[in-house]
């Protein structure tokens, strides 16, 4: 879709202070969402009991001496102090964004990076597609996907039985909270809808985009300045959704019924549920969102849940215009709200690695970069390339530094879909995932040799206070 003005950016120019925030949030959201990805995959798919055996620690660090993973199956994929797939599919709409210059916004461009990316990986990286999710590897995969991937999108759903409504959609939209900065409100809620639907159609998936879009445009545009704002950011959305789908969506679909009336069919469950959605957007602990419920963990609404619940929290202990760290007695910093918030959600496991993912985009737009732990934000790989993309980013849409170099993301390499380095033969992906394998067996050895001495050590202490008691 080519861009065109909505309510404009006048308002960056009413003070320098106001652009430099506005950058410094910018930078929040981007790093915010990668480093509760990267805290949250140490305990994703894992039970809350078993996430507290794990990590008795009650933290966790990137820097080094880096907080090391529980040795399992599951992390033994993954590099530490790295991000998932999830920050992984959000930069594909960041550098789709900058490869354009930002004069245009693609949701089909996102498509045929998505199909890239589930057998290539981040090119720009070399990051492997390491946890691809059901529904995106289902859909993507299919060989007919780039003729049309919102259809087919919408028949995979259908097919469903209309019942999926995964996360995978929610834990890429935070970029387009930046890229529609100077849009209208509603074309925002468009925009988050069409990205969305190239592998998520389920209305519940389409809410939580427009959702996390939306407040994170209104943090940086400083129109939602407290939890009022927030609440009517979220009746907005949902009654935007819901007349989308009332007016929009079915009068589609019902024009196609006598060619396809299996796959048009329209039932209640194309519809939004008012309960459901009050049930997790007003949810007042992480408890109630039972995040660790292992037939629902990938469910969009806990994900949207603790993404709305930790910029709550953010917003309560850090409330707009205060001084962080000044009272009596002092109240916590802005760093450590955003890490307490964090980590108490990681502990939660689940999906943990997706809801941190989404949480710490929001939770980032409100407090900033500068504002993300140290130990976490300095020991993230990749670390000085994102914060690149950031600054390129704040160019694009107009907020950059006035005195900085000119940016043509033609010209930068990264930003091509196969960034910059040609797609990989078959050969070479034998070889990635050969590689991959023998990292992943020496991990599982290393765990392994890690823990019998341990238990070695456990039990020569053990003996020698039993010689000390006598």
């Amino acid at each position: 879709m080519p861009l065109e003005n909505g309510t404009g950016l006048d308002f960056v120019s009413t003070h320098p202070f106001v652009k430099a925030t506005l950058q410094d949030k910018i930078r929040g959201v981007i790093f915010g969402s990668a480093l509760g990805d990267c805290i949250g995959l140490y305990t994703e798919f894992l039970s809350k009991k078993i996430a507290e055996d794990a990590y008795p620690q009650g933290r966790f660090q990137l820097v080094d001496p880096a907080t090391k993973f529980r040795n399992d199956g599951h992390r033994n994929k993954f590099e530490l102090k790295a991000w998932t797939d999830d920050t992984d599919h959000a930069l594909l709409i960041l550098l789709s964004y900058l490869h354009h210059n930002g004069q245009m916004l693609s949701p089909v461009d996102l498509a045929e990076r998505l199909k890239i990316w589930i057998n290539q990986g981040l090119r720009a990286l070399d990051r492997p597609p390491c946890g691809i999710g059901k529904t995106v590897g289902s859909i993507v995969l299919d060989k007919e996907y780039l003729s049309n991937p919102s259809q087919k999108a919408h028949q995979y759903w259908v097919k469903g039985g209309r019942n999926v409504a995964p996360n995978g959609s929610l834990m890429r939209t935070h970029p387009l909270g930046i890229i529609c900065l100077a849009f209208s409100l509603e074309k925002t809620f468009q925009v988050a809808t069409d990205f969305s639907l190239v592998t998520h159609a389920d209305p519940r998936c389409i809410l939580a985009c427009c959702i996390s879009t939306g407040l994170i445009r209104g943090i940086l545009r400083g129109e939602i300045l407290d939890e009022k704002g927030l609440n009517t950011l979220l009746e907005d959305a949902y009654t935007w959704v819901d007349s989308w789908v009332r007016n929009v969506r079915l009068p589609k679909d019902n024009a196609q019924k006598e060619t396809d009336s299996d796959i048009y069919e329209p039932d209640a469950r194309e519809f939004l549920d008012r309960e459901e959605f009050d049930k997790h957007a007003y949810a007042k602990t992480f408890s109630d969102l039972l995040l660790d419920d292992s037939y629902k963990i990938g469910y969009v609404y806990k994900c949207l849940g603790t993404a709305i619940l930790s910029l709550r929290m953010g917003m309560q202990q850090s409330p707009h215009g205060s001084t962080p760290g000044t009272g009596s007695p002092p109240p916590l910093t802005n760093s450590a709200i955003f890490e307490n918030i964090i980590t108490e959600l990681t502990y939660e496991a689940g999906d943990a690695d997706t809801n941190a993912c989404a949480a710490g985009a929001l939770l980032g737009s409100w407090l900033g970069y500068n504002s993300l732990p140290s130990h976490w934000r300095d020991g993230m790989d990749n670390h000085d390339w994102l914060m690149q993309k950031c600054n390129s980013l704040s160019q694009v849409i107009g907020v950059g530094d006035d005195g900085a170099t000119s940016y043509d993301g033609k010209l930068d390499a990264d930003t091509s879909p196969d960034g910059g380095k040609g797609l990989m033969n078959e050969e070479e992906l034998g070889k990635r995932d050969s590689d991959m394998m023998f990292k992943y067996m020496t991990r599982h050895a290393e765990g392994v040799a890690e823990e019998k001495a341990r238990l070695k050590a456990e039990e020569k202490q053990k003996k020698g206070w039993k010689s000390f008691l006598g």
